[in-house]
């Protein structure tokens, strides 16, 4: 089995190390990262109701994946889920009664 084996000792800020992880991970890295950063969001704001902070939530990590998306730091299959889960809890909101 081959390993992908990147020198990292060229990397001379976090920001190269990160795009070399990430590159590797085949941008699985940062939606990890999305994911941890939806679940901190979620759980901070838990004792709201929790369709509000749902869809706060995923509003903003909807951003979030744009804004990463247009960097060229994650790519499609990253970007699609948080804009589901956004557009979903819009319409839970909408048409499921409280």
């Amino acid at each position: 089995m081959v390993y992908n084996t990147t020198n990292l000792t060229s990397a001379n800020t976090i920001v190269e190390i990160y795009a070399a992880v990430n590159q590797i991970s085949n941008y699985v890295f940062t939606g990890m990262i999305l994911l941890s950063l939806f679940l901190i969001i979620f759980m901070v704001f838990s004792n709201y109701p929790k369709r509000y902070v749902l869809l706060a939530d995923s509003f903003v990590i909807s951003i979030v994946s744009v804004l990463l998306f247009f960097l060229g730091m994650i790519g499609w299959p990253i970007l699609i889920p948080p804009i589901l889960v956004f557009f979903g809890s819009v319409l839970m909101l909408k048409f499921l009664p409280d």
